[in-house]
């Protein structure tokens, strides 16, 4: 799901390209992990890569809702969807591995996807930078 905002101009169009390669990193890290390890490997990739990337989005849209309007008005009603969102996540993370319903490793590795998709965003921003100022000379 990509949200497009008319106040965001670059930095939306950026945030948005994020969005797009984390769910398409997600898709191919659980594909090879399908076709590399066990169906329960995929399968804990996927669900630690899709808890990750909702949450990614859900604060993305509150972060722009915030940012948008008067910061005071929503300041309180951001800090608690915030932190119930956080409790949310932390209760289906120990659900998740109590029950052992996932394999571990995989959550952690699904997990990480947005953290990667974010690593792979800076360093194509880098790479561009880079060669503006390259050419420049």
């Amino acid at each position: 799901m990509v949200i497009a905002d008319q106040h965001t101009g670059n930095n939306g169009m950026l945030l948005n390209r994020i969005v797009l390669g984390n769910w398409l990193l997600l898709l191919i890290m659980t594909l090879c992990a399908w076709f590399s390890f066990s169906a329960l490997t995929a399968r804990s990739i996927f669900l630690g890569g899709a808890i990750v990337n909702i949450s990614f989005m859900l604060l993305k849209r509150d972060l722009t809702g915030l940012l948008s309007n008067g910061l005071v008005a929503v300041k309180a009603r951001f800090f608690i969807k915030y932190y119930a969102r956080l409790m949310v996540l932390a209760l289906l993370l120990y659900v998740l591995i109590r029950y052992q319903v996932v394999n571990n490793v995989g959550l952690l590795v699904g997990l990480s996807t947005v953290l990667l998709g974010v690593l792979f965003s800076v360093a194509g921003e880098a790479r561009k930078i880079l060669f503006q100022a390259k050419e420049a000379l």
